[in-house]
């Protein structure tokens, strides 16, 4: 049974009935051959459903008692999420009562998904670091990053888009991050110009989405390809690489997507993994920080074996709280 949707099993299966309808039979096949049964309806009836509701406050403006008591005082109801420090899961109201409320607009509250989160966490950012988050836009990680490192220590902002970098930059400031830099260029090359500069480094790398994907919007599903997977695969692997280089030795990097793909997942840390002039290993998440909802890693695919330990690696399957995510943390052994 999928979770979180026992009591409604007819909703259920009309969300996944309505997926098989309209994902491509390649998707459908990839999910089934990837997911179990529960995990392939959880997951389709995720991409119907509206997505889930969570925030968080922006400790450089407000504190959580205060913003909490502002969504209660305004008739909405939360509960907190408790694998994913400060996060709350709205359970009574609508994301538009949350924007209008003072704490939002005052940018105490911040509207962002468990799963993205859960990736600023699995960094165990502490004050007085020095922080890298390489594919930065639209800010949302960076803000959290900055207020767990209280606007201590330098961040560094990067994104390639120049159009992305302006929202970016946007972001940062109203949310009162003073200790980011930002940065507009390709991550990959970062690790020739800040080679061994940072504590942590943060790769939420460009992917295909497919732990994101919503049935309201045909364009984006029919853009979905075999191509653009092996391609994204090439262009996370160069910045995976450029973020081991740009992290010390003893260092962490925390690589992340959203999507199911095992060519963007697993299969670009085992690449880079076995290289011979990368020294890294991946270490476990701490326990208190994994969701109810994962899977183990997938190892073998479409006749392809990671040689490379990559148990370590968590695979989010959509619940209630949560979509489709994928997170790795690395450290840097020499």
């Amino acid at each position: 049974m999928e979770r979180n949707a026992e009591k409604r099993p007819h909703e259920r299966l009309d969300w996944v009935k309505k997926a098989e309808e309209k994902l491509p039979s390649a998707i459908l096949d990839r999910f089934s051959a990837l997911l179990n049964k529960r995990d392939y309806e959880a997951s389709l009836r995720s991409f119907g459903v509206a997505k889930p509701v969570t925030f968080r406050p922006n400790i450089l403006r407000a504190t959580e008692e205060e913003v909490l008591q502002d969504v209660a005082q305004n008739g909405m109801r939360s509960t907190p999420v408790p694998w994913c420090p400060l996060c709350h899961h709205l359970t009574k109201g609508t994301i538009r009562e949350l924007q209008a409320l003072q704490s939002a607009q005052s940018d105490g509250l911040y509207i962002q998904a468990a799963s993205s989160m859960l990736a600023g966490h699995a960094l165990q950012v502490e004050p007085g670091m020095r922080v890298l988050d390489m594919c930065a836009a639209p800010g949302s990680k960076t803000s959290q990053i900055a207020g767990l490192m209280h606007n201590r220590g330098m961040l560094i902002a990067n994104d390639r888009s120049r159009k992305r970098f302006y929202r970016l930059r946007e972001i940062v400031q109203r949310q009162g991050a003073t200790n980011v830099e930002v940065l507009c260029g390709p991550g990959e090359r970062l690790g020739q110009t800040h080679a061994n500069c940072f504590d942590r480094v943060l790769v939420d790398a460009p992917c295909s989405g497919e732990g994101r994907i919503r049935l309201e919007k045909p364009i984006r599903i029919a853009r979905w390809n075999m191509q653009e997977i092996r391609c994204l695969a090439r262009l996370q692997e160069q910045l995976l690489i450029a973020a081991l280089r740009c992290v010390r030795v003893g260092g962490m990097v925390v690589y992340s997507t959203c999507t199911f793909a095992p060519e963007e997942n697993e299969f670009v840390l085992n690449k880079v993994l076995r290289k011979k002039n990368i020294e890294a290993k991946l270490v476990p998440m701490p326990e208190s920080l994994l969701p109810p909802s994962t899977m183990a890693p997938i190892t073998n695919w479409l006749g392809k074996e990671c040689t490379q330990d990559v148990s370590s690696a968590v695979r989010i399957i959509p619940d209630a709280t949560t979509t489709g995510f994928f997170i790795a943390c690395i450290e840097r052994v020499s």
